[in-house]
């Protein structure tokens, strides 16, 4: 997915995720066959998907790191970096 996607798109796509991901039966479908629902949703079909679950959730590691914001200590930027990557890790309530 490239970088410029426009905030509408990026919020397009987590509506129709949304929208999957919500109901059990569609989630499971998702699950066992990201292919057939990824373009549903916008995305491509060559996405590998990784489902969390209450035993297992899947930590983000981006492609790339702006050393330069990271070396100064760029506290946005590292707020940035931590969603990314444990933004799906924490849960306050845990998925079924």
């Amino acid at each position: 997915m490239a970088n410029n996607i426009h905030s509408r798109e990026i919020i397009e796509t987590g509506r129709k995720l949304g929208q999957i991901l919500s109901d059990s039966t569609a989630r499971e479908a998702f699950v066992a066959d990201p292919a057939a629902s990824l373009p549903e949703a916008g995305l491509s079909s060559d996405l590998i998907v990784y489902a969390d679950t209450a035993d297992t959730v899947h930590l983000v590691v981006p492609a790339s790191i702006d050393a330069t914001r990271l070396s100064k200590g760029d506290d946005a930027y590292l707020e940035e970096l931590g969603r990314q990557a444990l933004g799906a890790c924490l849960y306050e309530d845990l998925p079924k």
